[in-house]
């Protein structure tokens, strides 16, 4: 029987071969044990990395954060890619309630022109408007106590249309007035005006005067004025309620929904972004936008309200997307908690964690090998 001396000679002979055997030599312990711990740690900081992520995704119903509101003189709104919620394009109109609501509407345009169909129009009651561009306006007026009621129909002509852009300016902030101005990017728009009064005496209640440039035209109403206003050039639209009695202006300091939009007259449009930036005092310029709703891919925000106070636009929009304040996310939907109400997740999700917290424990910390108790 070979001596116990000689039984470890052999033994570590066998190891060295083992060790050695086709011209390979495996890697030092300590080598290999560094690149698991690596191996390891990258493993631990990817899934803390992603169920952060779960937790913070930056996109989800973005209702949280309106109303919000746009402030008179100093802020403006721009929705992006505008649209009607049935589908069809971004429009929007002022119908009065009825035609005795004693309620004037005038109209202001920095850069317009008359259309072509209402200067042909014109033509046939032997006025001779202007055909060229320049400051318009449409002023209304009323006869004694009677109502002058003005429609307003503002329609994109083509199909190009990037941006709406809606502000406040002038001086009237008071509980009778509301204004509203207006602008839009990418395309030509038609702004129709139709002024109407219940006749008295077989005379029109309606005092309009029309001014393109030093061209002054007065009427009587009834007929549609059509202006045409190319992309970026601003308009403005003024309310003067003559009647606190009106059905429309119950509550004198709260917004008004004046508006409908597209082609159902709805209270609501849709949008890709809802940006408002406030004015720079000196250039008069939008600057950087500080709250911004951007709406998830192929998923476009819903503005479910548009209000007119006399100091400020009022907004609501609901829908999934991302919200940001002075270029900051601070909108996140936490996903994690959402899967983990179901409890088959929520339980694969406590084992998952279990298991990779173990397997680092072991890298890091390996058990010890069980000693030979073999005499």
């Amino acid at each position: 029987m070979p001596e116990p001396s000689q039984q470890q000679n052999k033994r570590l002979q066998d190891d060295t071969a083992g060790g050695t055997r086709g011209g390979k030599q495996h890697l030092p312990i300590c080598r290999s044990g560094l690149s698991g711990k690596v191996f390891a740690l990258v493993c631990l900081s990817v899934a803390v990395a992603v169920e952060w992520k779960l937790v913070n995704l930056p996109a989800g119903e973005v209702s949280r954060q309106f109303p919000t509101t746009v402030r008179a003189r100093n802020e403006i709104v721009t929705f992006t890619e505008p649209g009607s919620v049935t589908g069809g394009p971004f429009s929007f109109m002022y119908v009065p309630p009825t035609e005795a609501e004693r309620v004037l509407l005038d109209a202001y345009f920095d850069n317009a022109q008359l259309s072509n169909q209402t200067l042909q129009e014109l033509k046939s009651f032997q006025i001779s408007a202007p055909l060229s561009p320049g400051v318009i306006t449409y002023l209304t007026s009323g006869s004694g106590n009677a109502a002058c009621a003005t429609k307003l129909q503002v329609e994109p002509t083509g199909n190009n249309l990037k941006s709406v852009e809606f502000s406040q300016g002038g001086s009237d902030i008071t509980s009778g007035y509301r204004t509203l101005g207006a602008s839009f990017s990418g395309t030509d728009v038609v702004v129709t005006l139709k002024s109407e009064g219940i006749f008295q005496n077989g005379l029109s209640p309606c005092r309009i005067e029309l001014s393109v440039g030093d061209w002054k035209q007065s009427t009587q109403g009834f007929l549609p004025i059509r202006i045409q206003v190319p992309p970026g050039a601003p308009f403005r639209f003024h309310w003067q309620n003559l009647d606190e009695r009106s059905s429309s202006w119950k509550t004198k300091s709260s917004a008004l929904p004046l508006l409908a939009f597209g082609s159902s007259a709805s209270d609501e449009f849709s949008a890709q972004t809802i940006a408002i930036s406030s004015l720079n005092a000196k250039t008069g310029a939008p600057d950087p936008p500080h709250f911004e709703a951007q709406a998830a891919k192929h998923s476009p925000l819903t503005v479910l309200s548009f209000g007119i106070n006399q100091n400020q636009l009022e907004i609501n929009a609901s829908g999934k997307g991302r919200v940001l304040k002075a270029g900051k996310v601070v909108s996140t939907v936490n996903v994690l908690e959402t899967l983990n109400k179901n409890p088959i997740i929520s339980a694969l999700f406590a084992a998952g964690n279990l298991a990779l917290i173990g397997w680092v424990g072991r890298m890091f910390f390996p058990p010890r090998p069980k000693q030979n108790l073999d005499a």
